[in-house]
């Protein structure tokens, strides 16, 4: 039994006759019997009784014409929810980003999604790698903007940016006004580094105070109590405001990667959002928000998968 059959049927059943289902459906009447006897012998017994005036429905066929009249129903609301989405996307995603990058990504989305994806509702969250890839693996969120991740056989992996890596201090520092520092002057530093997290950096760089904020760690540095290491997409209005100064680690670099869970569907809301992080990434980017590790500004490299590894 196939959709064409079960539709031929319910039209005669409810029209009462052949002549007047064929009319309607535009199929010739010998080609609709021929689909209803198919029918009937598939399902083992008499749909309907044909007779002078018409045809009357079995009792077998009143159960077959109920739950077609449901199942064409719910194909007719399928066929009407897909072309809906095909015009305009719709439903939730939920997106995760280290607090760096949600600062100068999510309101651009929030206003792009709220011009060109009106039927779209955005949940913005933030915490760092660790914690955005476990909730990725619980679909918790549907997308996140993670920062050299570890290897994972159910998440897949593309290179957003590479960005360049800072040193920051408080305003007026002498060693942060050489324009950059080798790996060797950094590792004689007279303090303490202050991290946001280990992951964007080699496992060789001390530290004596992690924090999960930047907005903290920015506070932290601008009170001269520690360095911290951050892109400058994190840091360029306290820079620009000279409320820090700050320094290139051209040894050093924090790859920011969408990862997404591998095997789940992906909505097409979904795809709109990663499409729309890289069209923003690519404005930072021209507008010195974002400074990548290239000589130039560049957009983001074309799509990588990782090699998966076991955890």
């Amino acid at each position: 039994m196939d959709l064409r059959q079960l539709r031929y049927f319910v039209a005669v059943a409810e029209r009462g006759g052949f002549v007047a289902a064929a009319g309607t459906l535009n199929v010739a009447q010998s080609a609709l019997s021929r689909h209803i006897r198919q029918l009937e012998h598939e399902l083992g017994g008499p749909l309907l009784e044909r007779g002078a005036r018409g045809v009357a429905v079995t009792e077998s066929g009143k159960v077959l014409l109920e739950r077609g009249r449901w199942l064409l129903g719910v194909v007719d609301d399928i066929k009407v929810e897909v072309r809906t989405e095909n015009r305009e996307p719709s439903g939730t995603v939920r997106l995760g980003a280290p607090s760096s990058l949600a600062d100068i990504f999510y309101p651009p989305l929030a206003r792009l999604f709220n011009d060109r994806f009106p039927r779209v509702r955005l949940e913005l969250s933030e915490g760092l790698t660790e914690a955005m890839t476990d909730r990725l693996l619980r679909a918790e969120v549907d997308l996140a903007i993670v920062t050299r991740p570890e290897e994972n056989d159910h998440l897949l992996y593309e290179t957003l940016v590479v960005e360049q890596v800072f040193l920051i201090g408080p305003p007026g520092d002498p060693l942060l006004k050489r324009g950059k520092l080798t790996q060797g002057e950094f590792k004689r530093l007279p303090r303490a580094i202050v991290p946001l997290s280990r992951t964007p950096f080699p496992d060789t760089v001390p530290f004596s105070l992690r924090v999960e904020s930047s907005a903290a760690m920015k506070g932290i540095a601008a009170l001269g109590l520690g360095y911290a290491l951050l892109p400058f997409s994190g840091i360029h209005q306290e820079v620009e405001a000279g409320k820090l100064s700050a320094t290139l680690l051209p040894w050093l670099r924090a790859e920011r990667v969408l990862a997404l869970p591998r095997g789940r569907p992906i909505s097409r809301a979904t795809r709109e959002t990663a499409a729309a992080l890289k069209d923003i990434c690519r404005d930072l980017i021209a507008d010195g928000i974002i400074r990548t590790t290239e000589a130039r500004p560049a957009p983001p490299r074309r799509a990588r998968r990782r090699k998966a590894r076991p955890r």
